[in-house]
């Protein structure tokens, strides 16, 4: 399981103290409180792949997940922002590859959700026998009610996820301590022969084993996402932490596993509903029956923890997403009456509860595709810090140490991509149409599409008048377009410059060009380009707080020294390219002029919607000018 950065900051606000309030202690418990729930249901799953062979498949994947603890530990101080995957991958690689982080994350998230409420629901079944079929409808009411918990805006309490992960650990223990006094020398010796000989493993058999294994080991992502609340020194805070993490995991899966699988008898690991909570059915054997309610009360409750952890991170990658424009505005729209993303947190609980749908109760699928996202997660965390360290020119054991690392994580996720095609499948197209999304929306595709329509269309125009009429009331040396069209008459120009930031380069060419005409003005124009057009914002409806004075203004005076009138422009559109020709038909100029990028092609693609819009909308007479 994971947990989202603003969630973590949350947890922290939460607590009336300052935003750096995590101690180790409380870094273990949120940590714990994700990654101690997979040992719920990951003995089951791997029993279902590789049968009486699961407890060696953990203690290898066991190796794999101390190594990469310690490079997570180093991604915490390295990143003190927090991020996670995202930060690491948009540093190492590029922004685009932090963006498929980002996607890869919200596939672990989206199965988190799904997989916890299920999960949680069937160990409660144990114990209420009714529930067992109504499973999926259960986990769906959970599902909806944990949106409707976060739509009214309850967060999550570090110090309750510390008493949760205290007593689920006290409660492990418990079942491990409770078995170990019933198991004498007869039963070890059983058990370690059902485990190392049962019947011989293929080679398929053993990397689907190992890439399986490491869902025992789900949570380690959300570790890097605490760095903006932890307590300084950061690198102390982080070392201490992931040691308590590691130690009670060390004391806690491989063994509830090796018990699970080498004691339980034939008639338990047969049956397909038992498989589902196999550490319930072993507080029960050895433990006996309040054992097992304090299994179900303390499992049950933090899976649906963790599912509720899993939809707060969702959201917030979208909203994060949204401000880096690779999600559209409507994604950060917040409910009037309690202030939260009402529309983000219905599409982080929506997509995992469809796949419950598609799924049923089926946690070896949800595991599958549980593994897409985590492992490929990983495989870019790992791989990234290895090229940072590259270029910092670090060779030493600690490099070569993480290469190892890395190589492992590759080979498990490797083998899922290959072995487990539906998973890949359904999570590739998730990620690719993730992608699409995105480029979609930076493109510009379904804003144009959907401000076409004649009701938005309407809409914005009234919005358009309404930002630049409260302009209008202000003491402002900005005009509205509105303004500038009425003294066109006194101050003609031939030339529209489209400015976001002072670029005096662009300033330049545009003075010479003009100069060059035979004029004394030009005009520059700041577009507030905002996807939610037909939601007024009074936070951005003026030039000053959106930014545009500045730049404007300083442009003005620059051009002013070298004798030019400079007409300074402000106003919204929901498409920078919809605002620029709106306003360059409007002003009657012969040429729009805009500053060239010199990024990359791929991000040309991205991010050039200006340039590409402009080519296809600008008027045969109306000349578009690449500076730079």
């Amino acid at each position: 399981m994971q947990t989202g950065p603003a969630s973590t900051q949350e947890l922290a606000r939460s607590q009336g103290a300052s935003l750096r309030q995590l101690s180790p202690l409380l870094v273990w418990a949120v940590v714990f409180s994700d990654i101690g729930t997979s040992i719920y249901y990951v003995p089951g799953i791997l029993y279902q792949q590789v049968g009486d062979a699961a407890p060696l498949f953990v203690a290898v994947a066991l190796i794999g997940f101390v190594l990469l603890a310690q490079k997570y530990i180093e991604i915490c101080w390295r990143h003190p922002e927090g991020g996670g995957v995202v930060t690491v991958a948009s540093e190492a690689f590029s922004p685009r590859m932090g963006l498929i982080g980002g996607l890869l994350i919200s596939v672990s998230y989206f199965v988190t959700s799904a997989i916890s409420s299920l999960s949680g629901v069937v160990y409660l079944g144990s114990v209420f026998p009714w529930l067992e079929e109504h499973v999926v409808s259960v986990a769906i009411a959970a599902l909806l009610l944990l949106a409707l918990i976060n739509t009214i805006g309850i967060r999550e309490s570090a110090v309750l996820a510390l008493v949760m992960a205290a007593a689920a650990f006290v409660v492990n223990i418990g079942v491990i301590g409770a078995t170990l006094l019933k198991l004498g020398p007869d039963g070890w010796s059983a058990m370690l022969d059902t485990v190392f000989h049962g019947p011989e493993l293929t080679a398929p058999t053993l990397l689907v084993g190992y890439s399986s294994a490491w869902l025992a080991f789900s949570g380690l992502e959300s570790i890097s996402q605490l760095s903006p609340a932890m307590k300084l020194p950061l690198k102390v805070t982080a070392t201490k932490g992931m040691r308590f993490v590691v130690g009670s995991i060390l004391l806690t899966s491989p063994l509830l596993t090796l018990f699970t699988v080498g004691l339980l008898g034939a008639d338990i690991k047969g049956d397909e509903l038992k498989q589902e909570r196999f550490i319930s059915e072993l507080a029960q054997v050895y433990g006996g029956f309040p054992v097992r309610i304090a299994v179900v009360a303390t499992a049950s409750s933090l899976l649906l923890f963790a599912a509720n952890t899993a939809i707060i991170g969702a959201y917030h990658v979208f909203l994060a997403l949204a401000d880096a424009h690779f999600m559209p505005e409507l994604v950060t729209w917040r409910n009037r009456r309690f202030g939260t993303p009402h529309v983000a947190i219905a599409i982080a609980t929506l997509v995992p509860i469809l796949m419950v749908l598609i799924t049923g109760r089926d946690l070896v699928m949800l595991g599958n595709l549980y593994a897409f996202g985590l492992l490929g997660a990983f495989v870019l965390t790992s791989l990234g810090l290895d090229l940072t360290r590259w270029r910092e020119n670090d060779r030493s054991l600690r490099f070569w140490l993480g290469v190892a690392t890395t190589i492992m994580v590759v080979v498990a996720w490797f083998t899922a991509l290959m072995v487990k095609k539906d998973a890949t499948i359904f999570g590739g197209l998730l990620v690719i149409a993730g992608l699409l999304f995105a480029i979609g929306t930076q493109q510009k595709w379904f804003t144009d599409w959907f401000y076409g329509t004649p009701l938005f269309k309407r809409i914005a125009q009234e919005t358009i008048e309404h930002s630049e009429h409260e302009l209008e009331k202000g003491e402002t040396e900005i005009f509205s377009l509105a303004q500038a069209e009425n003294i066109v008459a006194l101050y003609p120009s031939h030339t529209l410059v489209g400015i976001r930031t002072m670029n005096d380069s662009l300033l330049q060419e545009a003075i010479l060009r003009e100069k060059g005409l035979g004029g004394t003005t030009i005009y520059a124009l700041f577009i507030e380009e905002r996807t939610g057009l037909f939601v007024r914002n009074s936070e951005i409806d003026s030039p000053k707080r959106s930014g545009a004075e500045g730049p404007l203004l300083d442009a003005a005076r620059k051009a002013e020294r070298q004798g030019m009138n400079l007409i300074p422009i402000w106003t919204v559109s929901y498409n920078a390219v919809e605002g620029m020709v709106r306003a360059a038909e409007t002003l009657g100029v012969d040429a729009v002029m805009v500053g060239a990028t010199q990024r990359s092609a791929v991000y040309n693609l991205i991010r050039g919607h200006v340039v590409n819009g402009l080519a296809k909308r600008l008027p045969p007479h109306i000349k578009m000018v690449l500076c730079g």
